[in-house]
């Protein structure tokens, strides 16, 4: 773990985080549905993903659903 945090900045559970929410941003911009990215990348709810998601890109994954064209 030490490696890992050395070489990349960050804890191997906030990586895979990262890589859930990168997953739920790509779901979401395909389906144009959070519900589904929820469900399909393993968040418990929707308020789980939003936390998630504001951290990592300062919006909600709604709110980003709703600037999409």
């Amino acid at each position: 773990m030490r490696v890992f945090n050395a070489h990349t900045g960050i804890s191997p559970y906030q990586y895979f985080l990262n890589c859930k929410i990168e997953r739920a941003k790509q779901l979401i911009e395909k389906n144009r549905d959070t519900y589904s990215a929820v469900a399909k990348c393993g968040f418990v709810d929707l308020t789980h993903l939003n936390k998630h998601f504001k951290s990592v890109y300062g919006t909600t994954a709604f709110e980003y659903m709703s600037h999409l064209n």
